[in-house]
């Protein structure tokens, strides 16, 4: 059984699902300020390349211990994605997006080896490697997979998978991101950090534009 746990120890997570539902390695702007900014306070540090590895599984676990330790903070005013962490050591556990239906969760544990017991899927892509400035993507890991799946932005092939993703993932009724959001009394919205703030459009902003 997959099982999430902060550095300190005092947020344990089971998760339902023994395995992820997709892969991939993540450069966007969002994802690397959001781990920055939980290393400011405390937590452990992001890749030092920029390049993080996420997978996607199922919103359905349990809390094991630690719920009143967990809280949870967006980037910015309206931004996508609910990052939960634990409140003692900052490590961020999960996050939730407006895209996943209540479906699905991304995990970016992986980055202090902060999963375990989780068949893992193979990478399936690195993307949003646009959102690095030139140093950043020289110092990258060179890339083992298909040179067609490093994507300037969003994942093709995550895009293409959304729906069975959807289909395989499951929102728990014990519990989910939803109902534990509302359990610890929502997100906060930093304030002393710009850079939150400072990157791309998001990918919700992006949509209206491509349509």
């Amino acid at each position: 059984m997959g099982t999430i746990r902060c550095r300190c120890g005092a947020v344990e997570i089971e998760l339902a699902l023994s395995r992820d539902v997709f892969r991939l390695e993540c450069c966007c702007y969002d994802c690397n300020t959001g781990l920055w900014y939980a290393h400011q306070r405390g937590g452990p540090p992001g890749p030092a390349n920029q390049c993080i590895d996420t997978s996607w599984l199922a919103n359905d676990f349990r809390i094991v211990k630690g719920e009143a330790a967990i809280g949870a903070f967006l980037n910015f005013k309206n931004a996508d994605t609910t990052r939960f962490y634990c409140k003692q050591c900052w490590s961020v556990l999960f996050a939730d997006h407006a895209l996943y239906a209540g479906k699905v969760i991304a995990c970016q544990a992986a980055a202090y080896d902060g999963i375990t017991g989780l068949q893992r899927m193979p990478l399936q892509a690195r993307h949003f490697v646009r959102d690095l400035s030139e140093a950043q993507r020289q110092a990258l890991p060179p890339w083992g997979g298909d040179p067609a799946n490093v994507y300037p932005g969003v994942a093709d092939n995550l895009i293409a998978r959304f729906p069975a993703m959807l289909e395989a993932g499951s929102e728990g009724i014990v519990m989910n991101a939803r109902l534990l959001l509302e359990r610890i009394g929502g997100a906060v919205v930093p304030d002393d950090a710009p850079r939150l703030s400072a990157g791309p459009p998001s990918l919700m902003q992006q949509l209206p534009a491509a349509g």
